[in-house]
């Protein structure tokens, strides 16, 4: 028996494709490129044991607002930028990790088997 997991949509009883779950990191990059190519919308399509199921996917201002803009602009203000002004990679020197970067590798490693 092969199973796979398809986390982008959720499941209901029957094993039909329900909605988006929009924690996966799928819906961040569609809604990411769809920001950046100033696209409306994109159709999302994906085979399944049933058939093919394509989706039409909005923009969602909102959502790029509260929880993508803030991550990106505290990454390019913490480590982006001061590498910029400041480049330590042609010196050989290690890059700018700040904490919330390490404590996020921190919790990465312990969290493998």
């Amino acid at each position: 028996m092969v199973a796979r997991k398809c986390t982008f949509w959720t499941l209901d009883k029957n094993g039909e494709v329900g909605d988006i779950n929009r924690n996966h990191h799928f819906y961040y990059q569609i809604q990411g490129q769809l920001r950046v190519t100033r696209r409306q919308f994109c159709y999302f399509t994906l085979w399944t044991p049933k058939g093919i199921k394509i989706t039409k996917i909005d923009r969602d201002d909102e959502f790029w607002k509260e929880k993508m803009f803030p991550k990106l602009e505290r990454f390019y203000m913490d480590y982006h930028l001061p590498e910029l002004i400041d480049p330590r990679h042609n010196r050989s020197m290690s890059l700018r990790n700040p904490s919330y970067i390490e404590e996020a590798k921190s919790r990465q490693i312990k969290t493998k088997p």
